[in-house]
């Protein structure tokens, strides 16, 4: 197996965006993100796991603003539908297996209120493997304990405003990302 570095990746996906734009790159950019998870050391190259509490970002490009963030581990986590606002994001699964869903809108599409959704897909992600959200994709993700991922986002999702849905309540709500960080 050749030897794919976080450096690699980020030149390769600098090269791409460069090359094909965001949207029409982001499939290139999940394949090579595959490419990073097949990497047997990965976790031991670029995570501390003595301090990890959940995530920490193992390498960023600031010429296109993508970010390579490592999630989960220890303890499993639920999000609600919700999408990354202006960014396209790659989940890839480096151990365990992550449950993804896609949502469709079924209201006006409104970003804040009254919203309906449907599951459009649900399938799984397992260890090596990975899948891309566009820019305003609405999904949800479901990993058990010890199941580890690379977020690779395309903008610094934590400094957008994202939609957050409320199944239960049928709403949307904005999330303001940045405000929660500080």
């Amino acid at each position: 197996m050749t030897r794919y570095t976080v450096d690699d990746f980020l030149g390769d996906a600098r090269r791409i965006v460069r090359e094909n734009g965001i949207r029409h790159g982001l499939e290139s950019i999940r394949k090579n993100t595959e490419r990073l998870l097949d990497q047997s050391d990965l976790l031991e190259t670029y995570v501390n796991m003595d301090e990890y509490e959940g995530h920490t970002v193992i390498g960023h490009d600031p010429e296109t603003d993508i970010h390579v963030i490592v999630h989960g581990g220890r303890k499993g986590g639920t999000s609600p539908p919700h999408d990354h606002g202006p960014c396209s994001v790659i989940y890839g699964n480096y151990t365990g297996h992550t449950l993804m869903r896609r949502w469709n809108r079924l209201d006006d599409g409104g970003s804040e209120g009254p919203a309906r959704l449907e599951v459009a897909r649900e399938y799984t992600v397992g260890a090596g493997q990975a899948t891309a959200f566009a820019e305003g994709d609405i999904h949800s993700i479901d990993y058990p304990d010890g199941a580890f991922f690379v977020r690779v986002t395309v903008g610094d999702v934590e400094r957008q405003k994202t939609r957050r849905f409320d199944l239960e309540r049928g709403i949307v709500e904005i999330d303001d990302r940045a405000a929660r960080t500080g």
